[in-house]
């Protein structure tokens, strides 16, 4: 498989090559992380990235065990090991979470969202948290705070809000997954301007 096959395979391809051990999650999450580094600074589709925390979530976390399973039973992570991205207004615990604001800037949270908890539970892992039109308030993420998010199909062009960060992230090939936020069209805008499902 190819690094660009790699980057856009679907979580079940992913998890096959896992069950084969052909890939690893450490070093999906490091193909990952270089991506992110090479890519985003022209997309500027992560406002946050984990690396530290994503390269030592895999190291940890054994495939069929859950901290909120009873000790001894064992089931299947259907996340085991994939890197996901989350939308910059979802609270992480320990990691800012910005809402794409300059008054949140320095705002870290000290509890998980419920769908962070289920994301980490699912073996889930999060290499960011991604830019977002401000306070989700908008249909560009052309944020002026944090720069504007770029269309990955076309960098002259909008990637569409209030989710930009995480549907450029998605078709970039910067994540398998992301997790946006939508009141008014904010995950479907984006994804229909990125090519992604939303």
């Amino acid at each position: 498989m190819s690094d660009t096959e790699l980057a856009f395979a679907s979580i079940e391809q992913i998890g096959k090559l896992f069950r084969k051990r052909k890939l690893s999650p450490v070093e999906l999450t490091k193909f990952m992380l270089a991506r992110i580094e090479r890519l985003n600074p022209k997309l500027n589709a992560y406002i946050t990235v984990t690396a530290e925390l994503a390269l030592a979530r895999p190291r940890k976390q054994k495939p069929n065990s859950s901290p909120t399973q009873p000790q001894g039973s064992l089931r299947p992570r259907p996340l085991h090991g994939i890197p996901i991205s989350l939308k910059d207004n979802i609270n992480t615990a320990g990691i800012r979470t910005t809402a794409g604001s300059k008054i949140l800037r320095d705002f870290i949270p000290k509890e998980d969202a419920m769908v962070v908890a289920q994301l980490k539970d699912a073996g889930a892992v999060l290499l960011g948290k991604t830019n977002m039109h401000e306070f989700a308030y908008g249909v560009t993420s052309n944020n002026p705070h944090f720069g504007p998010v770029r269309n990955p199909r076309d960098l002259t062009r909008i990637p569409g809000g209030s989710s930009g960060g995480s549907a450029a992230a998605v078709a970039a090939g910067l994540c398998f997954g992301s997790i946006g936020t939508d009141t008014g069209g904010s995950i479907r805008i984006p994804a229909a301007l990125c090519g992604v499902v939303g």
